[in-house]
């Protein structure tokens, strides 16, 4: 599949074991999608903005690695940055430097999926192109993907953000959430609960992924339950991203229900590969296969 993946490239600075000491790493969700796309072999281009600074460059050499076409970075001045910090859990915490005005209108020819989400759909005035691109997507016939990947301190109140969400939902094909973006969405509500109302709206699929419990996905009136594999935990930056990119690759454009279970395997096994490593540096294939077969899946009726 040849796929355009939209949003915002920014960069890591990452302490560990609760340290204040920082590297710096590529990262942003669409970043880290883009490049794990890429890392499976797929035909990959990425619609951002790149700074003409010192951290540009590094997202610059990072995409270039990864081959992930540079035909529609669009240059600011000062890249984006986030800061991580992890604690002696593997557990991240955020903070950002960001803006996004992003105002591209990339080529969609010959693009058979489109995926987006996190701050790249959320925050003024870059979104605007952004909504633009899904719609213009749908109507060439790409199928849209959609993790929304919330950021509550940079997208405003839960009542904007959650009409965004929905909105953008009701556009996609397939949808990607995490429960912690759910259950700052919906407080109270269950995930499956959600998920079922959401794939209401219009998305064939509804995945939505538990950490360490694994993932649940809604689709054609099923629910398929996906167990993580089992793996030692050096921290969770980019499992997220790592389970969409498992997910879109092995879906390959078939939604089917036997598709959908046999891509949240593989989307399953890649995320704690990811996870199993610090970082949200595509693991090999080697080490996604040694996981498969710990990523069980069982498909009900709803």
């Amino acid at each position: 599949m040849a796929f355009l993946v939209v949003g915002e490239s920014l960069v890591d600075l990452i302490s560990r074991g609760g340290t204040w000491e920082f590297v710096a790493t590529p990262g942003g969700s669409p970043l880290n999608v883009a490049v794990g796309l890429a890392a499976h072999d797929h035909e990959v281009r990425f619609a951002t903005e790149v700074g003409t600074d010192l951290f540009g460059g590094l997202l610059r050499e990072h995409l270039e690695k990864y081959g992930v076409a540079p035909t529609d970075l669009a240059g600011t001045d000062t890249t984006s940055v986030a800061f991580a910090r992890i604690d002696e859990t593997g557990a991240a915490t955020y903070d950002f430097r960001f803006g996004w005005a992003y105002a591209g209108a990339p080529d969609l020819a010959r693009i058979s999926c489109l995926h987006t989400g996190s701050l790249a759909t959320a925050v003024a005035p870059g979104d605007a192109a952004v909504l633009a691109l899904i719609e213009a997507a749908r109507g060439a016939g790409a199928l849209v993907s959609y993790d929304p990947n919330i950021r509550p301190a940079l997208v405003g109140d839960r009542a904007t953000a959650l009409a965004r969400v929905e909105e953008i939902v009701r556009a996609a094909d397939v949808v990607k959430v995490s429960d912690e973006d759910l259950r700052w969405l919906y407080p109270g509500e269950l995930d499956v609960a959600v998920a079922t109302r959401w794939a209401g709206y219009g998305p064939r699929v509804v995945v939505v992924t538990r950490g360490g419990q694994g993932a649940v996905g809604v689709h054609d009136g099923l629910l398929t339950v996906c167990a993580a594999p089992r793996i030692t935990v050096a921290d969770t930056v980019g499992a997220g991203d790592a389970f969409t990119a498992g997910l879109l690759s092995a879906l390959g454009g078939d939604l089917t229900a036997e598709s959908v279970a046999r891509a949240m395997r593989y989307a399953s096994a890649t995320a704690a590969a990811v996870c199993a490593r610090p970082g949200a540096t595509p693991p090999p294939r080697a080490e996604i296969e040694s996981l498969l077969p710990a990523a069980v899946t069982t498909t009900t009726p709803l």
